[in-house]
């Protein structure tokens, strides 16, 4: 048997009566930035900026075995969780799979590299004054 459902059709716009509608609002949403992040777009990490900081984090690893650079030590345990974290087996995600295996290990290294940014900002600012 088949069953036939009945539905009352409504007209189009039989509910706007129950919409606050004010020509003068852009949009349905109540919420209000502040000036600072209205004008900011979302940025995708920059690869040139991401490879200057890698270069830069060498340079300061070879300053510091000659010993002309003493390295922060919250730098040098960043960077060694990091880099045990990448050539472990274990991981959040196997590296088996493919491209979703490697993105637990790029997030540890943007990780890594927020935290030790500050060091390496200052280790630039020493080697263009040095």
């Amino acid at each position: 048997m088949d069953k036939t459902y009945n539905f009352r059709a409504k007209k189009v716009g039989s509910n706007l009566d129950q919409f606050n509608v004010n020509p003068d609002q852009d949009s349905d949403t109540s919420t209000i930035f502040p000036e600072e992040l209205r004008g900011s777009h979302h940025r995708r990490a920059d690869l040139g900026k991401i490879w200057y900081y890698l270069e830069l984090l060498f340079s300061m690893l070879s300053d510091s075995f000659t010993g002309k650079y003493p390295v922060p030590k919250k730098t040098v345990l960043v960077i060694t969780f990091a880099l045990l974290y990448l050539i472990s087996p274990v991981d959040f995600s196997p590296d088996i799979i493919p491209l979703l295996g490697f993105v637990d290990d790029v997030a540890v290294l943007a990780f890594a590299f927020s935290l030790i940014k500050d060091d390496l900002e200052t280790y630039r600012a020493w080697k263009t004054s040095y």
